[in-house]
């Protein structure tokens, strides 16, 4: 293992993997739907237009412009795509293996849309009726736990 991975702030970078998740999530479900639109865009509507006047040569083909950024557009939905796929095969295993009850406090605390950290909090005190301190640390200990999954043990 390099000595870099020392240095890694493992509980920062699991946050981040947390509020990532949805994101991705989206990247995954809406690929094929993203590819069929980029394709329909390629091929257009229009029918390729010739210019047969003299001097001609030199403008901007739409088609072949068209064409193009299209086939840059699908190299890039690929690409996001398989990072998508990399990040699941990675994270999908860990959150499996956290208990429901830590998926939740971690939903709560981190990955609810425009939720913030204490009203994340204050969700466990209602739902396990418990004081916020306990909720504090019953936040910790589920992102402690995501994150030695995620990550291994610390060195």
């Amino acid at each position: 293992m390099s000595i870099m991975w020392n240095y890694l702030d493992k509980r920062r970078a699991t946050v981040a993997a947390l509020k990532d998740y949805d994101g991705i999530k989206f990247i995954i479900d809406s690929y094929q739907d993203d590819l069929k639109l980029t394709k329909e865009q390629m091929v257009g509507v229009s029918s390729p237009q010739y210019g047969f006047s003299p001097g001609n040569s030199n403008k901007e083909n739409p088609t072949e412009h068209r064409l193009i950024h299209g086939i840059n557009q699908v190299t890039k939905l690929n690409e996001r795509y398989q990072q998508a796929r990399l990040y699941f095969k990675w994270f999908e295993p860990a959150w499996k293996e956290l208990s429901k009850d830590e998926r939740f406090v971690l939903d709560a605390c981190y990955r609810a849309p425009n939720q913030s950290m204490n009203e994340g909090l204050t969700l466990l005190m209602d739902k396990y009726f418990i004081a916020k301190t306990t909720a504090y640390n019953r936040k910790n200990k589920a992102l402690d736990h995501l994150t030695l999954l995620l990550y291994g043990a610390h060195h």
